[in-house]
C-alpha cells in the first residue's frame, strides 16, 4: 500500500468518525427532548390519575349517603304504609258499619222515639 492510498483510508476513517460523532450527539439531543417530553407526558398521567382517585373517592362517599338516604326513606315508607293500613281499616270499618254507635244508644237519639215520648198518642187522659 502506497502513502497516498493509507491517507486517503484514515482521511475516510476520520470523516467517518466525525460524522458517527455528530450523529451521536444528534441522538443524545433528541433523546433528550423525548426524555423531557416523556417526563412532562408521565407528570399529566399522574395528575390525572390522582383526580381521578379523587373524584372516584368523592363518589363513593355520596354513593354511601345515598345508600343511607335510600335505607332511611325505605323505612320511613314502611311506617307510611302500616299507618296508611291503620287508617284504611278505621274508614272500612266506619263504612261496613262497625264504626257506627251500638244500637242501644241510637234508638235513645232517635227522632222518632223523642217524638212519640212527649206525645199523648193512644193514652187515655
Amino acid at each position: 500500500m502506497n502513502n497516498e492510498r493509507i491517507e486517503r483510508r484514515m482521511e475516510f476513517i476520520v470523516e467517518q468518525q466525525a460524522q458517527f460523532a455528530i450523529d451521536i450527539q444528534q441522538l443524545k439531543e433528541t433523546q433528550k427532548a423525548e426524555a423531557a417530553l416523556w417526563r412532562e407526558k408521565h407528570q399529566s398521567l399522574n395528575d390525572a390519575v390522582t383526580a381521578i382517585v379523587g373524584i372516584v373517592g368523592r363518589l363513593a362517599k355520596a354513593q354511601d349517603r345515598t345508600d343511607e338516604q335510600i335505607s332511611e326513606l325505605t323505612s320511613k315508607q314502611a311506617e307510611t304504609d302500616d299507618r296508611l293500613n291503620v287508617l284504611i281499616g278505621v274508614v272500612e270499618r266506619y263504612f261496613s258499619g262497625n264504626g257506627r254507635p251500638s244500637s242501644g244508644k241510637r234508638r235513645a237519639s232517635s227522632p222518632r222515639k223523642a217524638t212519640t215520648k212527649g206525645t199523648t198518642r193512644g193514652r187515655k187522659k
